[in-house]
């Protein structure tokens, strides 16, 4: 098995804050079991003070549920330009 490079999680924060709220997004990230995950996401605004830096809280746009990935664990991460 190929380990994949993972993007700093500096650069994560930039490009989600380039991206910013209510705005579809693909990201591909290697899961906890080492499994790799492709998901199309987008960010809601926070009510409140995030639990974690390092966990991103998404919406799962596919399976229309919650999720999250953790910064460090990010292969790509890019706007979602798909108009449908």
């Amino acid at each position: 098995m190929t380990t994949m490079e993972t993007m700093a999680p500096e650069k994560v924060d930039n490009k989600l804050r380039t991206i910013g709220y209510q705005k579809e997004f693909v990201v591909v990230f290697i899961k906890k079991n080492g499994e790799t995950r492709r998901m199309k996401a987008m960010m809601e605004k926070p009510s409140g003070p995030p639990k974690s830096e390092d966990v991103v809280p998404v919406m799962d746009l596919e399976k229309g549920a919650w999720r999250a990935f953790r910064k460090d664990s990010v292969v790509t991460l890019e706007e979602n330009t798909d108009e449908h």
